[in-house]
């Protein structure tokens, strides 16, 4: 049996469309119309999406308007799609250049997405990860790179409220001490995650900055440790080669 939509959401993503759709501010009374629900359930539905930004209300006329949430929405996933695809040809580049699993993930309240994902040759099955996962920033290569570029006020908070739980033996699980490993990869634009969220799997990150130097991504090189024994200067070679020429691809310049 399908299941049904809310009919609360979509009234409410109704109402987000015609204030959008709309040149000029609305009326609670003209907005019920439209969307052929009571003027009481109209006014409850734009009083919860004024309190999360959505709409704007006109102190003067009592009219709504689409509030600047939306524009922020919007924004977001334009430049997420951008980067995705900027970095499209270097994460296929980096595959092939070594061999290995290839991932790019952005960052989000404390997690990470996998958005990106070109797999390994050697062994497709090796590495759980796939594109839309969200993994804890804290255990793996990319979010560490993420984390590590964050402001001191946004690390702080998330240092604060983040449990640290293992996923693995090796995974940090003191506070302080992944404080100091960020610090050390901030310094160096390199992370590393030696099997701290999957056993059998080592990662190293490297960051991707836009045309304003900011940290928008992580990419990453993952295999298991056999086979990065001999070449794990070879495969961050690679990866810091590949990673500043994706950042310039998304309008960084050094």
């Amino acid at each position: 049996m399908s299941e049904q939509p809310l009919q609360s959401v979509t009234n409410a993503l109704s109402v987000i469309e015609i204030l959008a759709a709309s040149d000029e501010e609305m009326g609670v009374s003209d907005i019920s119309r439209k969307i052929g629900i009571s003027t009481s359930s109209t006014y409850r539905i734009l009083l919860t999406l004024e309190a999360k930004g959505f709409v704007v209300q006109n102190p003067h006329t009592q009219k709504y308007r689409s509030g600047m949430k939306i524009v922020t929405l919007a924004s977001n996933i334009l430049n997420n799609t951008n980067v995705i695809m900027e970095c499209r040809p270097y994460l296929q580049e980096l595959n092939q250049l070594t061999g290995e699993t290839t991932l790019l993930a952005i960052y989000s309240q404390g997690q990470i997405t996998y958005v990106d994902k070109i797999t390994s040759s050697n062994n497709p099955a090796e590495f759980t990860s796939l594109i839309g996962v969200k993994r804890p920033a804290y255990s793996t290569a990319n979010g560490k790179i993420l984390l590590a570029f964050l402001s001191q006020a946004e690390l702080d908070a998330y240092l604060d409220n983040v449990q640290l739980v293992p996923l693995t033996p090796y995974t940090i699980t003191d506070k302080e001490k992944l404080r100091n490993n960020l610090a050390h990869i901030r310094a160096t634009g390199l992370a590393e995650d030696n099997q701290e969220a999957q056993e059998g799997l080592v990662c190293f990150a490297a960051p991707i900055r836009n045309g304003y130097g900011e940290v928008v991504a992580a990419m990453s090189v993952s295999a298991p440790p056999s086979r990065v024994v001999n070449r794990k200067e070879e495969l961050i070679h690679y990866l810091k080669m590949i990673t500043e020429k994706a950042s310039k691809a998304c309008g960084w310049h050094a």
